[in-house]
């Protein structure tokens, strides 16, 4: 890689990347991650189409039984491209960085590469979501004719996870030398030092964590059934729950809830930075994930992340890494019995695994790896 040439990136998404409240703020902290390489970053965000989403055609498509899509929408991809294209025609850029971009890049047309992120295709992410289901039959179409021209538009498709990237290869058809894994990092304005992360945590209580707004999705349930079963093994565990309100019939002396934590606060995000370093295991039994950053920043704190096999987690979580993936069928007594067996042998399996879960995060798992595998796509790319 050309160490010396200072690249000029197009940062193409519909919103803001700056602001740190978008999409968890994975996109800013992707910019960011960018300028420490070096990088001169234009953001072509805010478009002021988006404003279509939250008007009159939104409130149309929601008044049919079966909603019409309207972000992977051939009306919204001209829209796009015709306000992108008087933008891009104003200065010269040696790539565009499309992150969570297919409807954006699907119908630009330009000749400045175009490197496009996402942790899902159309296609993966269709009937896997509640919220992402059951679509107009033109919506299923339209949303899958959109991905596929995003990926066959692009020079370089990458993904933050092999699901999501066999999905572009063997749902769309695309060739496997244009797709590329790169995992996310952690979103934290602060990450805590190697020594910080790995102090020693107390042996007498099993602390778990779990943090996730949708009860259901995240499987809260399972979570709590989780701590109540380590109780019943004989084991003084508790259980901290970030981000949701549980039923009112899951109570339990030993369970902590707090219903919402602002990052933007720097009171709570202070919090949150504690929670993260004073319990023993992140849990998420979720339904379904895409990828999930909070992997990310449960490994930057040596925090062993036990939770489901299923979408794009795989790639955030390696078992016996930072920690280990569980069927989709398994219930609370069995995440109960792995975590037992991590926490009842504290310094030959619990301790080793907190550290792996930190190197992992120094290797792969954070921003700056993250901003180091895109530079050479994005060299790949201007040369090509």
């Amino acid at each position: 890689m050309d160490k010396h040439k200072t690249y000029r990136i197009a940062f193409l998404t519909s919103f803001d990347p700056g602001d740190e409240r978008k999409l968890s703020g994975s996109s800013y902290y992707m910019l960011r991650a960018l300028e420490r390489q070096g990088c001169f970053v234009d953001k072509l965000g805010p478009l002021n189409v988006r404003k279509w989403l939250k008007g009159p055609l939104a409130r149309l498509s929601q008044s049919f039984k079966r909603p019409y899509h309207l972000g992977h929408s051939y009306l919204m991809a001209y829209l796009y491209a015709n306000a992108l294209q008087d933008k891009l025609k104003k200065q010269h850029f040696d790539c565009i960085f499309a992150p969570r971009s297919s409807t954006e890049i699907a119908l630009l047309n330009t000749p400045i590469p175009i490197i496009y992120y996402s942790d899902a295709t159309f296609s993966s992410l269709y009937n896997y979501y509640e919220w992402f289901s059951n679509f107009m039959r033109i919506s299923e179409r339209e949303g899958n004719r959109i991905e596929k021209a995003a990926l066959n538009n692009c020079t370089y498709a990458v993904f933050s996870s092999e699901w999501a990237a066999h999905s572009a290869i063997n749902d769309y058809c695309i060739d496997a030398s244009k797709v590329s894994i790169v995992p996310m990092g952690p979103n934290l304005r602060q990450i805590p030092g190697r020594e910080l992360a790995l102090q020693a945590r107390e042996k007498d209580k099993c602390k778990l964590l779990f943090i996730g707004v949708e009860w259901e999705r995240k499987g809260g349930q399972i979570a709590f059934d989780t701590m109540q079963a380590l109780k019943a093994k004989g084991i003084n565990a508790s259980l901290t729950m970030v981000g949701c309100t549980p039923p009112p019939s899951v109570q339990d002396a030993d369970l902590h809830v707090i219903p919402r934590l602002n990052k933007a606060n720097p009171a709570e995000y202070e919090k949150f930075m504690e929670l993260l370093s004073t319990h023993h295991f992140f849990i998420l039994p979720t339904r379904a994930e895409c990828f999930g950053v909070v992997f990310c920043e449960a490994s930057a704190f040596g925090l062993p992340s036990i939770t489901t096999d299923t979408g794009g987690i795989p790639s955030a979580v390696r078992n016996g890494v930072n920690g280990y993936r569980l069927h989709l069928t398994a219930t609370g007594e069995e995440y109960a019995e792995r975590i037992a067996s991590l926490f009842s042998d504290y310094d030959n399996q619990y301790v080793p695994l907190c550290i792996s879960s930190r190197n992992i995060f120094e290797k792969e798992l954070n921003w700056d790896a993250f901003a180091v595998k895109m530079m050479v796509l994005f060299e790949r790319a201007s040369i090509a």
